[in-house]
């Protein structure tokens, strides 16, 4: 783009990570909100990083159509084409939907059924002061030190340990799962990875997750892989797949989110210091409003996909069996309509 030239819809391919390599284009989702809720992405036809994107799709900018495509399941399908956006050959697909977040009823809700066994009120109270003390040591260690690489030695370092606390894998191999984690999901960025060391790191924890899963026969405990294992017997059953399939996307999904998350947190009261002073005058009364202010604000996952299952409309919108629909949460976040002055980071803000 030249000079000052308004932005238009279609400026911006959201198909491609160039989009999103200085950030979230927060401008041209506010054009999009405006000027085409939903608005046709055209195919660039090109391989960029994520597979080949051969078909375009729909975006979606407004706050209420991504709450009604999510809580439609029946029409707007993650099973069919996966939740990632770019197209994947059947076998790769076929693989891919042994992942809860590629599921839908009532696959996901018996999948989501055994997973939430870890994840109990009893549980996590059980968890609670554990991760309390790792958080102290953390943060002691570094404070000690008097310097650091935030993201590695803060903001990934406590959801890495609690990962495998919960997945039962011994802290020494933490550093392992880190990188094969970055590997898996930084395929898009060539300092971090390839399509070469995506597959390669897939592969390398797909073969750990087997000697894992024959461990926990061996010797049973209270991890979530053990938990699963005895979810083998039972009238759903588990296959060996669909263990594999978890470990990965909770090594992977469960401690990137995080990892963001904080990594955010923290830019944020960097660039907003009155924000910062006010959390630290009262943690108590701020410090849970500000955990939802920086997700908003920041949301440290940037879009989901679904695909049409039938005809249908949004906003007037016609779109076809088989379409892509593109769901931007950086987007959704600050829409006008649901939030006052969406671009204000303000701890106080009722979510």
């Amino acid at each position: 783009m030249s000079g000052n030239r308004r932005l238009r819809p279609g400026d911006i391919d959201l198909g491609h990570p160039d989009a999103f390599q200085d950030g979230q284009p927060f401008a041209y989702f506010e054009v999009l909100r405006r000027e085409a809720p939903v608005h046709w992405n055209p195919p660039h036809g090109q391989d960029c990083g994520l597979g080949p994107i051969h078909e375009g799709f729909f975006v979606l900018t407004r706050y209420a159509d991504g709450v009604e495509v999510s809580r439609r399941p029946d029409l707007f399908s993650s099973f069919d084409g996966t939740s990632a956006l770019a197209d994947r050959d059947p076998e790769e697909i076929a693989a891919m939907r042994q992942m809860m977040i590629n599921q839908d009823p009532p696959e996901h809700n018996a999948y989501r059924r055994r997973v939430s066994s870890g994840f109990t009120p009893r549980m996590v109270q059980t968890l609670e002061e554990g991760i309390r003390e790792k958080a102290r040591e953390i943060v002691g260690a570094v404070a000690r030190e008097g310097h650091c690489e935030f993201v590695e030695d803060l903001a990934a370092e406590l959801p890495l340990i609690l990962i495998c606390e919960l997945l039962g894998v011994p802290q020494e191999d933490r550093y392992r799962i880190f990188a094969w984690s970055n590997q898996m999901v930084g395929g898009e960025d060539p300092e971090v990875s390839s399509p070469e060391l995506q597959q390669s790191a897939a592969m390398q924890s797909w073969a750990y997750a087997e000697e894992l899963a024959a461990a926990k026969r061996a010797a049973p405990d209270d991890s979530l892989i053990s938990r699963f294992l005895r979810g083998a017997d039972s009238e759903e059953g588990v296959s060996p797949e669909e263990i594999a399939f978890f470990f990965i996307l909770l090594q992977s999904a469960g401690s990137e989110t995080t990892r963001n998350a904080t990594t955010h947190g923290v830019r944020l009261f960097c660039e907003h210091p009155d924000q910062l002073a006010l959390l630290r005058s009262d943690l108590e009364r701020y410090l849970p409003g500000a955990v939802e202010e920086v997700l908003r604000f920041s949301s440290p996952v940037i879009m989901m996909r679904r695909t049409a299952t039938a005809d249908t409309e949004i906003r007037g919108v016609r779109i076809a069996p088989g379409q892509k629909i593109g769901m931007y949460y950086g987007s959704f976040n600050r829409d006008e309509e649901v939030f006052e002055r969406p671009n204000d980071f303000d701890i106080t803000r009722d979510p």
